[in-house]
């Protein structure tokens, strides 16, 4: 139960209860109060001390408070406060408040007040400084205090402000014209401000001709657009290209500072900028291969004049390219029939190993997209764009219908004669190598 409370300063501590700080117990009764003096705790008591954020128990054995506090280890400095409640039991609470200074800053002096808490409006009353309602003080008048709490006090000087004709009065910080218009968000007009200088303190009464200042920040964004690779594809044609990957728009922030005179935008300047979203690039295959069409031509003209030279010669060399090829056999022209009974007509049948091939997301020499039907050959004895028909010579395998439009490495190697497109890497190896029936159609 509380039983008394005062705060006492203390000073340095001395012997006998005849010097120690006083301890007032206060209790009203009606209308009259008495007061009687604490010197001591009762004996087989104990103390609980606070002090700056620590907790420390204590025996209060002595009748001397300065000895409970001694026995805690605790010294009193000037101006440090306590406050002593009496517990149930007679116990002691004893809180300890430690006194600081502050320093505070008026008329170019500097004056010092020491206390336990507060705001800065008490520091500046303990310091005994005088202020006016249009004087600045720094920090705001209510702001608790602490310990490195420093107190700036600027004089208010009252001017007049006059803009298109009208006068506003208005206080500002003593010091200059310049920091005086700057705090009142202002600039000086060209006209009638004549003789006044910026650097020229301000002083009470002056009458300033001005133009109302106002600044913003402002913000805006923009697209990024993203920017176009384009890599080198030698599996493709000269003049064509494929989209390897979508690029994706970024986008940028920018910031900029605008100043508007009595309401007029009058500058703009960028101040800053960042990427909020980072663009990605479009990539581009671009095809370098000559085109088929191109090499067919140059062969036939090659073909053309060594016909006319040596037809023979021209005929065993087109027999040793199939050769090369796998081929065990070559027949031209023909008549077959496929795996649903339907006739074809063929110009070539060439007869030789076949392998199976499978690629994922994969793009075949002439830009097409692999499938069952698509088959890799040496362009060089089955051109692209080939349309062929190809099954076993007794009819046990049908691979069907087909069209040249992939370039085989075993093939240009002459290991084998085609590599057949399938839909897995099973199906290839289930294939492995077979000698097939290849019908030339075109």
């Amino acid at each position: 139960m509380l039983t008394s409370y005062k705060k006492a300063r203390h000073a340095a501590p001395s012997d006998g209860l005849s010097t120690l700080k006083k301890f007032t117990i206060v209790a009203v009764v009606g209308l009259a109060a008495a007061v009687s003096v604490m010197t001591a705790a009762s004996d087989g008591k104990t103390a609980f001390i606070t002090d700056e954020g620590r907790t420390y128990t204590v025996a209060a054995d002595s009748n001397d408070i300065n000895t409970v506090l001694a026995e805690a280890g605790i010294t009193l400095n000037d101006g440090d406060e306590t406050i002593v409640t009496e517990n149930s039991g007679n116990d002691l609470s004893i809180e300890i408040k430690r006194a600081f200074s502050v320093k505070v800053t008026a008329d170019g002096k500097e004056h010092e007040a020491v206390l336990t808490s507060g705001t800065v409006a008490d520091a500046v009353e303990k310091a005994g400084v005088e202020i006016s309602p249009n004087d600045f003080v720094t920090p705001a008048p209510e702001t608790a205090l602490s310990g490195d709490t420093q107190i700036s006090i600027v004089r208010g000087v009252k001017v007049y402000l006059q803009k298109n004709g009208e006068k506003k009065l208005v206080y500002v910080p003593e010091g200059t014209v310049k920091n005086a218009l700057e705090f009142a968000g202002c600039e000086l007009c060209s006209e009638g401000n004549e003789g006044v200088k910026l650097t020229a303190r301000v002083t009470s009464g002056m009458t300033l001709c001005v133009d109302e200042v106002l600044y913003r920040t402002t913000t805006k964004f923009e697209k990024i657009e993203p920017t176009v690779v384009e890599e080198a594809y030698s599996a493709l044609d000269i003049g064509k290209t494929v989209v390897k990957q979508e690029g994706k728009e970024g986008k940028i922030e920018y910031t900029y500072k605008e100043k508007y005179v009595n309401g007029e935008l009058t500058e703009k300047k960028e101040s800053g900028k960042k990427v909020v979203i980072k663009p990605e690039n479009k990539i581009v295959l671009v095809g370098t291969r000559q085109p088929e069409t191109e090499i067919r031509e140059e062969k036939q003209d090659d073909a053309s004049s060594a016909a006319s030279e040596n037809s023979d010669e021209s005929k065993a060399e087109t027999k040793k390219t199939a050769a090369r090829s796998g081929s065990s056999e070559e027949q031209t022209f023909g008549e077959g029939s496929d795996n649903a009974g339907d006739g074809f007509a063929y110009g070539t049948l060439i007869t030789g190993v076949c392998t199976a091939y499978n690629e994922i997301n994969g793009i075949t020499a002439t830009g097409t997209t692999p499938k069952v039907g698509t088959v890799a050959v040496n362009p060089d004895v089955i051109p692209y764009g080939t349309r062929l028909y190809i099954c076993s010579a007794d009819g046990s395998y049908v691979y069907g219908y087909a069209i040249a439009e992939d370039t085989g490495t075993a093939c240009m190697a002459g290991d084998i004669v085609a590599d057949l497109y399938m839909n897995s890497e099973d199906e290839c190896n289930a294939f492995g190598r077979q000698e097939l029936n290849i019908y030339v159609l075109d």
